[in-house]
């Protein structure tokens, strides 16, 4: 039984760009990025997918924004516990990746599965594959939960990496397919 989401992350502010990325067409195809990124994602999540920004039409919105990345798979893990909690993987993708296609999922999650860990490739932090049974939820809650003594750091400076989460959660990092 195919019990394994698919994440888009989509809810950057584009600000570098001054445009939503997601919405941003490829050179040789009508397709935006973020239809792109669905139809690859769509065979190895069983159309299965959501996506996280709340500009986006039935987007998850992010319950503690401006956490980058981060903020997204919070978002959307604390959304599949609440309405989905049969589910028991995640595959988090960034929309800008157009890259990407179905083998390079397909790998990861199958590295993912048979380590029992996260997994993402090597120097690159996402796609990553996430088994909701390993401390996903108690690490971001952790990190992201807003310290009363944190009012002198800026933002900017909070270790909100996926990096870090990756290594704090013993995930494992894969070669890319050639």
């Amino acid at each position: 039984e195919n019990n394994i989401i698919g994440i888009i992350l989509a809810g950057g502010k584009s600000s570098r760009m001054g445009a939503d990325k997601s919405l941003l067409t490829l050179p040789d195809s009508q397709q935006t990025l973020l239809e792109h990124c669905h139809n690859q994602l769509a065979l190895m999540c069983d159309n299965n997918i959501f996506i996280s920004g709340s500009q986006h039409e039935q987007g998850i919105a992010d319950v503690i924004p401006n956490c980058g990345p981060l903020s997204g798979i919070h978002g959307a893990i604390t959304h599949i516990k609440k309405y989905h909690s049969n589910i028991s993987e995640l595959l988090v993708v960034a929309v800008d990746m157009p890259d990407l296609n179905s083998d390079d999922f397909k790998c990861l999650v199958k590295m993912g599965r048979n380590n029992h860990s996260l997994c993402s490739f090597e120097n690159c932090f996402l796609p990553l594959y996430i088994p909701l049974s390993i401390n996903v939820t108690e690490y971001l809650d952790a990190v992201l939960k807003p310290h009363s003594d944190d009012k002198l750091i800026k933002p900017k400076q909070r270790q909100y990496s996926v990096k870090m989460m990756l290594n704090s959660l013993q995930g494992i990092q894969i070669q890319p397919l050639k």
